[in-house]
Parts: structure tokens; sequence; C-alpha cells
């Protein structure tokens, strides 16, 4: 199987190198092309859990017009902003039957690439693996967790089996789900617990299991985000509240990917995450003032280095 992983930043780089020990050939891209070529000459070294550092020698490409074609699987990792543009730019180079996996936050992704390639084209999922960019060619696992794969639909196919063995084969825990939409809200839930307020505060994870300040402000978060997704047709019990705790807890060492954005002064996906549940909480008529507050303070400090967000 070819793989072709969009977006190999953070995340993108962990799972490629992980997938690359399985039978699949992989193939990284990404227009961080520091990050790509200190790979291409060096491989990708990984600061494991246990403070161990392996290295993977891995094929980046930085160019689209060098990637090789057709790949069977395009896992899809790229900021939810930048979703339409990147799969936009990798499908000149697919086939009619490549596969888009999208396992990134926030809400509406599968979506928006099914807008470019059509629904039967499209898988989602959802991953509790954490990671972070410590500088080209040098990333920190952050955190394990189960991924979930299944089609948009619910329906059970042959794609996501395969999609699930690749992983499982990888050493990587894989389920197929027929409820991906809803584990993909349980997701949203963790990061609108998570990425804000480590974002914000310049805290690593494990921060928000061990302050008491910043757990009650998780938990003020995630009780709106609950109500939201109920409003959605997704029911989620108020015990959602501690997972998200134990979530922050077992990747205490890495830094959110939303933290990661402050950190680069990068433009960051809070309008995907707290902002997605302001704007859901609107329509539904649920007060959300914690998560607004959150998505307010957030772009006021994202301006400070990309300039103000156009209303």
């Amino acid at each position: 199987m070819n793989v072709l992983i969009v977006g190999a930043g953070a995340l993108g780089s962990l799972i490629g190198a992980r997938l690359s020990k399985t039978h699949a050939s992989i193939s990284l891209f990404s227009t961080n092309r520091e990050h790509m070529e200190a790979i291409r000459q060096g491989g990708l070294d990984i600061e494991e859990l246990d403070g161990t550092v392996r290295n993977y020698p891995l094929t980046t490409y930085f160019e689209v017009d060098k990637l090789p074609r057709n790949p069977e699987l395009a896992l899809v990792l790229v900021k939810t902003y930048a979703t339409q543009r990147a799969v936009s730019l990798v499908q000149g180079v697919c086939s009619p039957s490549t596969v888009f996996l999208t396992l990134q936050n926030g809400i509406g992704n599968w979506e928006r690439i099914a807008e470019i390639t059509g629904k039967e084209a499209v898988l989602a999922g959802s991953t509790a693996q954490g990671s972070t960019l410590l500088g080209p060619g040098l990333i920190r696992h952050g955190g394990n967790g189960p991924t979930y794969i299944g089609e948009p639909d619910g329906s059970t196919s042959e794609r996501v089996r395969r999609s699930v063995e690749l992983f499982r084969e990888a050493g990587l825990a894989a389920e197929p789900s027929e409820e991906v939409e809803r584990l993909i809200w349980e997701k949203l839930v963790i990061n609108v617990g998570i990425n804000a307020i480590t974002g914000l505060t310049g805290i690593r994870n494990g921060f928000i299991a061990e302050m008491q300040e910043a757990g009650d402000l998780c938990r003020l978060a995630v009780e709106e985000a609950i109500m939201v997704a109920g409003s959605k047709g997704f029911p989620i019990g108020m015990e959602m509240v501690q997972r998200v705790i134990a979530v922050a807890r077992a990747t205490a060492r890495n830094r959110s990917s939303m933290g990661q954005d402050v950190d680069k002064k990068k433009k960051t996906e809070i309008d995907a995450i707290n902002g997605a549940v302001v704007r859901f909480g609107k329509e539904a008529g649920i007060p959300t003032p914690v998560n607004r507050t959150l998505t307010l303070l957030m772009k006021v400090l994202e301006a400070q280095y990309t300039g103000p967000r156009t209303p």
C-alpha cells in the first residue's frame, strides 16, 4: 500500500514514522521545507515516552509536483483551515480510487474534503496520539491513545478494515467505528478542554490535571461543549470532564497543537474547536460564555503576530 501523509507536522510525522515499519510505502508531504529536508538528510528523530530517541529514515517532499502518484491512502493531518487547499494541491497526483482519511482536530473536516473529492472518497477518524515538533527533523511523542476509523455514514467497509489493520501492524491501537461522527465530537470536547487553555497560558497538558485553577477552567469549557454536542444529536455524559482531565494527565509532557501554534506564532485552529462550540451553541440557543471568552482571548493573542482576522 502506498500512503501519502498530507501535513507532516508533529502528528503527521509521528504517524508516518510508525507506519513506515509496516509493509506500506510511506511518503511525507509538508510545505515546511526545513523540516522535510532535515528528515530527508538525517531521518526523523523521535523522543519517545521513555526518554530514548529513535531515528526513522523517511521519504519526504515539500513540492507537490515531485510527489509519487496514485497513493492508495492519503492521510490528511493539516490544520483545519488549510484542509481544502491541501487536498486540492495533492488531488492531481491521486487516482479516483485514492481514499482520503482525516484524523484532524475540530469539526467539519471530512465534509470539507468531500466537497473536493466526493463523499465516496473519504474516511473519517479520531486519534488520541500526541506529538510535539521540537525542531526540524525532531519530535517528541507526547502520549499514546487509540485511533478510530470509520465511514462517515456509519456503514462498515473493507477499506475501513484495511486502514485499521495498517495502524495495528504499526503497533498503534486502532479500532473500526460505526459511530465515528460521535467520536469526532468527543475528540472536539477533549480539545476544547485542553488546547486553548494551554495555548493562552504557555503550560503543557499535564498542568491542567495538576492545577486547580486550570482544571476548573477546563471543566467549565467542557461542560458547555457537552451541552452543545447533545443539541447536535451526540449525547455525552458529564463524566467526560474527568476523561478530559485523564487525557491531560496521560499526555502530560505534550504541548497541545494549539500551544505549539502559539509558540511558533502561527494561525491556530480556535475557530474549529472552541469557536465551533460557540457557533453551534448560538444556533441551539445554548450560552457558551467560557468558550466565547477563550476564543476571543486566543484571537487577541493571535492578532499580535498574524494581524487581526477578517470578521
